[in-house]
């Protein structure tokens, strides 16, 4: 099987010995601050929920929901702005998602009660799902394939970032005015102005004898042309890689203090901790794409993830797996750099922003799915159990990454056609 690639070999020609086009390093910092805004965004939701739900006075399912709205607005998020990057540009992509994402956290301030909660947290969730493929896309447009891993993993990178400091930024404003939280993310909307600095103008993507030259990118296009059977998978994998994630991240504290007794004190500290170990993490495996192949390279991080979480199963001892955390976060976010580049490389140029960002999105439904399948095994046969699960889970990942190609050869240093 071949990756339906249009402009890789030609930007390594052109660009050769150098790691890509001039304005490289301005789009690596445009797309990562990009990225830090969509993760804080995200974040801040989880670090209010408790204040949430005294002030809203709602109950816990409720509270769950105001989650799955922002997850369904994302899924739909990225078929929008995947529609406007292609069509209108990525930049201007980018720049609409951080300006809609700083008027959707600034109107945390103005409203109350439960269902306009629900409308603004969809709302804001269109931003959150529209930064992800346009942000891939604009990296793997100006960086060449040999460094295309790394690249694309330190941007995501910022999502480790961004939730330590919506950690700190909660801890300082929310014994004062728990709003603020929610309002320190309308910096997006100044930010936006740097974007749009750094990154330059789009090239013409759109090959000339493509159908859609004329009329456009619509909605089926990455369906169409024998497209569907990358689709297809592609979205699978995120979807198994989403709820390998969501699982264990959601329920291992739980699972540290209820069976195998930490205390709440020592678990304050745990999601640095692990946030800590993730960024890391998403630097050594960009690296490993970029010297061994993406394909190879997200097997690696699923069986490394299989296995570190396989650790808290069968280990007893409380303080060597509260600092085994880092070691799970390491592993946890190394696949989703990964696919950065895997997604721009499996699909056409002038579809990478649309396709990519579907693909990532839709796999959403496992992030919604894994917390409640997980907790529904966990409360009869122990978390333990569990999150045995999410181990088969990124196993089955692993397997399944067969159904797709490998798009790098690192010795030739180019990427499939």
């Amino acid at each position: 099987m071949t990756t339906h690639r249009s402009d890789t070999a030609d930007l390594t020609h052109r660009y050769r010995p150098s790691s890509g086009t001039p304005q490289r390093w301005k789009v690596l910092w445009a797309t990562f601050i990009t990225y830090f805004f969509d993760s804080f965004d995200l974040m801040v939701l989880a670090i209010a929920m408790p204040v949430l739900l005294k002030v809203l006075a709602i109950s816990l399912p409720e509270g769950g929901l105001l989650g799955s709205a922002t997850m369904l607005g994302a899924m739909i998020g990225s078929i929008l702005f995947g529609l406007i990057a292609e069509n209108y540009g990525r930049r201007f992509a980018l720049v609409l998602a951080l300006c809609w994402l700083g008027v959707g956290m600034g109107a945390v301030y103005f409203i109350d009660g439960w269902l306009p909660w629900m409308a603004l947290r969809f709302l804001t969730g269109l931003a959150i799902g529209g930064v992800w493929g346009p942000c891939a896309a604009l990296i793997a447009d100006h960086w060449a394939p040999q460094y295309r891993g790394r690249a694309v993993s330190f941007v995501f990178s910022s999502f480790a970032i961004g939730a330590i400091v919506a950690a700190l930024v909660g801890r300082w404003v929310m014994a004062v005015q728990w709003q603020w939280l929610f309002v320190a993310g309308a910096a997006s909307i100044p930010a936006a102005l740097l974007v749009h600095h750094l990154i330059p103008p789009d090239r013409q993507r759109t090959p000339r004898s493509s159908p859609t030259a004329k009329s456009g990118v619509s909605f089926g296009a990455i369906f169409s042309g024998g497209l569907a059977r990358i689709t297809l998978p592609a979205t699978l994998i995120s979807v198994v890689n989403l709820a390998g994630y969501w699982g264990a991240a959601f329920w291992i504290p739980t699972f540290l203090i209820q069976e195998r007794g930490l205390s709440m004190t020592t678990m304050l500290g745990f999601s640095f901790v692990m946030y800590v170990g993730m960024f890391f993490g998403f630097q050594f495996f960009g690296l490993l794409a970029d010297k061994i192949g993406r394909r190879r390279a997200m097997m690696t991080a699923f069986i490394v993830c299989a296995i570190s979480i396989a650790i808290y199963i069968v280990v007893q001892h409380p303080m060597f797996l509260f600092w085994w955390g880092a070691v799970v976060g390491f592993a946890l976010c190394g696949a989703g750099g990964i696919l950065g580049a895997y997604y721009a490389e499996l699909f056409p140029a002038h579809l990478r922003a649309y396709a990519g960002g579907f693909c990532w999105n839709m796999g959403r439904i496992g992030a919604m799915m894994a917390p409640f399948t997980i907790g529904v095994i966990g409360q009869t046969n122990g978390l333990q159990t569990g999150l045995a699960v999410t181990c088969v889970i990124y196993l089955a990942g692993a397997v399944m990454l067969f159904l797709l190609p490998e798009t790098y050869q690192p010795k030739e240093g180019v990427a499939d056609k």
